[in-house]
């Protein structure tokens, strides 16, 4: 443990020095007490580079994946978005109901348009729908509960379910809509793969440009249904090195800037016109373990890598007030997310080292980790600790850093003895709906098949707190769901991680919600 915390320590400190010493004696900091009064509207172009890449921006092949979210939901919209309490309220649908338990009925929003003037109506909802469906991607198991998916007239949609549901309308709001001519169930239609790949959305920005793993361009949608953007133009750009994002920032290539990492934050603060904000999230990270893999299907080495992680330590030296060590497997902070009745696993390096012998392996033994680049440069700060810690207990971990693309072909790929092309994976995610039916049983239902776990007690348990519309009801199986994978231990929930950004002081109207997803719609430069 000495030797650990010494690396970290050390880690840390030259995080802060250099940031200290990059910041020079700028002195002082951002000021957000100056005039409100808007640019001219030919000067209301913003630069964000946010904390995620994108491999791609098909939305709906790739509905989860943080870097697309934030860049979609700028140009497509979904029938409800989800307020600060995770409550459902109205975006492209303005009212809904269940009629019966397993019939759920919206009805749109009169006079909503696409970017280039074509009428929304019930039919491209159905038809992205069912494109969501079609692709059996990451919402696969959350939408599975839709038997069917009706346009019973122009302005309505009907949404039939197998059984009850508690949580489909939370899921509903992931979900944008695109134009039915160009969303089939059959996802090898290159027209649709094209269109959505740069879609014309309903939302108030529309996409000029796309590179993956570079960035996306928008501009004003000057046919917007509700109040228009602010800004003019958007653009999104990927950094992945962090000394190059805060130089970006202080010479005003961009103007703001998502999600620092702890050892930046001072040199931020003590910027001139630059000011920091932080909240609360619904994000994470999470370290996945190949269940099929020849020594991590053994549920005693996984707990032995848990126990090997001194999770408060790392936490403390490299994220400091800006993450915090998990006590649930998603954030507490959503409905259903409860620690286990037997706490999590505790630190302890001799257990770890006692558990490998009883499975076999008191030598340990080599396995790989993947993980994208486009996570930051505190994400391989985290990798080399957890690495550094394996190692003393005898495991050898061998890195996989990846472009976001890479990442997320590997990522998805499965061998043909049913293993996947990596042994563990670290990465961010979020529990976007405010409720654990989102994580618990997306990511670990038998279905998913996201990780070579599967236990059917467990999914029976979950999918009765899916369709459960009792509060209580659903915690008690919450409860012993968490229980059951506390016991079969198929990953490891690290930290939870607040959000933050640090932008120029002329940016106004912008705000952080738990999910991460900046609206730039109420987002202007002043003068």
């Amino acid at each position: 443990m000495t030797s650990l915390n010494a690396r970290l320590r050390s880690v840390a400190a030259v995080a802060v020095a250099a940031a200290l010493l990059l910041t020079g004696c700028s002195g002082g900091g951002g000021d957000a007490a100056g005039s409100t009064e808007p640019l001219p509207d030919d000067q209301q172009n913003l630069t964000f580079i946010p904390a995620y890449g994108w491999a791609g921006s098909d939305i709906s092949q790739q509905p989860l994946e943080i870097g697309v979210q934030m860049a979609i939901s700028q140009t497509m919209e979904s029938l409800i978005s989800l307020d600060e309490e995770s409550k459902p309220q109205p975006k492209l649908a303005e009212s809904w109901e269940w009629v019966d338990d397993t019939t759920l009925v919206f009805h749109l929003r009169d006079g909503v348009e696409f970017s280039d003037g074509t009428p929304l109506t019930a039919a491209d909802v159905k038809g992205s729908i069912e494109r969501y469906i079609a692709w059996e991607g990451p919402l696969k198991t959350v939408l599975d509960p839709i038997v069917e998916v009706a346009a019973t007239d122009d302005a309505t949609v009907t949404i039939t379910t197998s059984g009850p549901s508690g949580t489909l309308l939370g899921v509903m709001s992931l979900v944008y809509v695109g134009k039915a001519e160009f969303s089939h169930p059959d996802t090898t239609i290159q027209a649709d793969t094209d269109y959505w790949s740069k879609p014309i959305g309903t939302g108030p920005f529309v996409i000029t440009d796309y590179v993956a793993n570079d960035h996306f361009s928008f501009e004003r949608n000057e046919n917007y249904w509700g109040e228009k953007a602010k800004l003019q133009t958007l653009t999104m750009k990927q950094v992945t090195d962090v000394n190059g994002k805060i130089t970006a920032l202080s010479n005003g290539e961009a103007q703001v800037v998502g999600d620092l990492p702890y050892d930046q934050i001072a040199q931020v603060e003590a910027m001139n016109d630059v000011v920091f904000t932080q909240e609360s999230s619904l994000n994470y990270y999470f370290l996945w373990f190949d269940n099929m893999n020849e020594y991590l299907q053994d549920q005693r080495v996984r707990e032995a890598m848990w126990a090997a992680l001194d999770l408060k330590t790392i936490q403390e030296s490299l994220f400091g007030d800006t993450a915090s060590v998990m006590t649930s497997y998603c954030p507490i902070a959503a409905f259903g997310c409860l620690e286990p009745s037997d706490g999590m696993v505790e630190y302890d390096p001799e257990r770890a080292k006692e558990l490998l012998a009883e499975a076999g392996y008191p030598d340990g033994f080599t396995v790989d980790a993947i993980y994208s680049t486009a996570n930051g440069a505190g994400f391989a700060n985290m990798m080399q600790a957890f690495i550094s810690a394996w190692s003393e207990v005898g495991i050898t971990v061998e890195p996989r850093a990846m472009d976001s693309a890479t990442w997320v072909q590997t990522f998805g790929t499965v061998n043909d003895d049913g293993t996947h092309a990596w042994d563990i994976d670290v990465q961010p995610n979020q529990t976007i709906t405010g409720d654990a039916d989102y994580t618990i049983y997306r990511l670990y239902n038998c279905t998913a098949a996201r990780l070579g776990y599967c236990n059917e007690d467990f999914d029976a348990l979950t999918t009765q707190a899916q369709q459960s519309t009792d509060p209580d009801a659903r915690l008690e199986l919450y409860q012993e769901a968490v229980d059951l994978m506390r016991a079969d231990t198929p990953a490891i929930p690290l930290f939870e991680i607040k959000v933050n950004a640090a932008m120029a002081s002329n940016v106004q109207g912008l705000k952080i919600p738990a999910n991460d997803f900046i609206d730039f719609r109420t987002v202007y430069l002043s003068q």
